[in-house]
């Protein structure tokens, strides 16, 4: 039986405090993390997915709303390293409880899972996908989307994430509102599903 402390949030906390400085490897700053944790709060989501797990950062800090809403995390990484020390992480954090890890390619794996969600973060690179992958990642997840739920997207304001083609689809299909977060130069997007997409 794995020897594994459960941590309560203030312990998390005291995680992500103590190694706030030391996250490379396409992690969120901080103060993205943070923000991610009070979306979640807000609005009492439970079933969350993430796409691109790096090390874990982003991870921990859905987890950290989480273990208060009741839910878990889905996370998805495609590389080997990132993954295993990511592992490494969430078992420091003690959040691993929360987690389920999946490794390969987000693309062939979201159309394999079961569960419907509340919350979707994408935090895949630009430079590992084809340029319409933003878009392509959307509409794999969309279905499993639940009205009401948000559909997150990182580095929208720093070059690195969409070119503009992902904000052109959503605004054609009229089904969903997005506002940016600007609280560090990577911006995150925050599209809020009103309703289904008519078929």
């Amino acid at each position: 039986m794995m020897n594994e402390t459960i941590s309560s949030p203030n312990t998390i906390q005291d995680f992500l405090f103590q190694h706030r400085h030391n996250w490379t490897d396409y992690n969120v700053p901080f103060e993205d993390g943070r923000e991610l944790e009070k979306l979640i709060l807000s609005n009492k989501y439970k079933n969350v997915l993430e796409i691109g797990t790096s090390s874990g950062h982003s991870t921990i800090w859905l987890a950290k709303a989480v273990a208060k809403t009741g839910g878990k995390v889905i996370t998805i990484e495609i590389a080997k390293g990132r993954f295993e020390k990511a592992k490494r992480n969430f078992e420091q954090a003690g959040v691993s409880h929360l987690i389920e890890m999946k490794f390969g390619d987000a693309m062939q794996i979201i159309p394999t899972l079961k569960e419907t969600f509340d919350f979707v973060f994408s935090d895949a690179t630009w430079s590992t996908q084809p340029a319409e992958g933003y878009t392509t990642f959307f509409k794999l997840c969309e279905p499993k989307l639940k009205i009401g739920g948000f559909y997150t997207m990182h580095n929208v304001t720093d070059g690195y994430g969409d070119d503009g083609r992902f904000f052109k689809y959503l605004e054609q299909l009229g089904t969903y509102k997005t506002s940016i977060i600007n609280v560090s130069h990577n911006g995150i997007s925050v599209s809020k599903k009103l309703k289904n997409i008519n078929p």
